[in-house]
């Protein structure tokens, strides 16, 4: 895959990075890892993300090239820049967002590179994906360093560690294989300061983000006989705690730290008005089979999706297909 993956950079010269709405550690580490490959071979190379790049992402771009997609401003004739545009850490051109309509009108060669779990991809001219590795930072750490001797760029290093940091659970989660920690250990024996990484992704929290917490918790549900706790944050609830969507990140994990707990979910309703879901399972329930009913997908163990229906009325969704899968993997 990689080979391919290689021959297709190769023949492009203005290559746009893309990955899905509302980025994460893995998404923008691999963007910013590829950038620095590229560019050091010569190629045009722009990384655009809708809506921003989160707070606790900024550090790993140092250089500013990451752009928050504006459709009525700078980016109006986006689609005619690029030769090639690689959506990183999806599959699933709709998981763009907001970038979709310009993706669906370009003329350039288009390609995904994901680890996902997904029915073969739809959309591209090329699919380059492989649901072995741990994180889309893996795949292009697997690219980089059969292409380069010696050590990365520090910003490359940097955001391949973020990336892999960011979708192993900080090497808690059991997608922390062994070569995973190799590749860890390379790029800490190239100068990657593994405490001030987690500070700068996990560390940030503002007074915000401790109310909408609270606020969630506070509302914790259990079923399944304990072994399915969930909690749900509303608009209203974001408004109540002067929160923002951005703020989310890493509540999913707080029901699950619950004992007896085998899947935690948060339940949420987005800026657009649909209602989501993330699940995280602990070991034995495949949480992809159940997003996977609801057009979304990820990991066996970390998955999610987006509907248009009430949060209420999805939330019922959920819970009885959930109920479903939980029987069938704890036979």
């Amino acid at each position: 895959m990689l080979d391919r993956f290689a021959h297709f950079l190769d023949h492009h010269a203005r290559v746009l990075l893309t990955t899905h709405e509302n980025p994460d550690g893995d998404g923008v580490g691999a963007a910013i890892a590829l950038a620095s490959y590229l560019k050091a071979a010569g190629k045009q190379v722009r990384i655009v993300v809708t809506p921003s790049l989160p707070e606790n992402l900024r550090f790993l771009d140092p250089e500013g090239w990451i752009e928050a997609y504006a459709p009525a401003g700078p980016h109006a004739g986006l689609a005619a820049w690029p030769d090639a545009w690689l959506l990183i850490d999806a599959s699933e051109p709709h998981r763009m967002g907001p970038l979709f309509a310009a993706f669906e009108t370009t003329q350039a060669d288009r390609a995904c590179l994901d680890h996902h779990l997904k029915d073969a991809p739809k959309g591209f001219d090329a699919e380059f994906t492989d649901p072995s590795a741990s994180a889309s930072a893996e795949l292009v750490y697997d690219l980089v360093r059969s292409r380069t001797d010696g050590d990365f760029p520090p910003v490359m290093a940097q955001a391949l560690y973020a990336g892999l940091v960011s979708d192993t659970g900080n090497f808690r989660h059991s997608n922390s294989t062994p070569k995973v920690h190799h590749a860890a250990a390379d790029l800490l024996a190239q100068g990657v300061h593994p405490a001030r990484t987690f500070n700068a992704l996990y560390q940030t929290a503002t007074p915000a983000k401790i109310r909408l917490f609270g606020r969630a918790m506070g509302g914790l549900q259990l079923r399944e006989e304990g072994r399915f706790a969930y909690v749900t944050v509303t608009k209203a609830d974001l408004e109540a705690a002067g929160a923002t969507h951005e703020d989310l990140d890493e509540l999913v994990e707080e029901p699950r730290k619950l004992k007896g707990v085998e899947v935690a979910a948060l339940f949420s309703e987005t800026a657009d008005g649909r209602s989501k879901v993330s699940l995280r399972s602990r070991e034995r329930v495949d949480v992809n089979a159940v997003c996977r009913l609801f057009g979304g997908g990820g990991h066996r163990l970390a998955s999610g999706a987006k509907v248009g229906e009430p949060l209420a009325t999805f939330i019922s969704q959920v819970e009885a297909a959930l109920h479903t899968q939980m029987e069938r993997d704890f036979v």
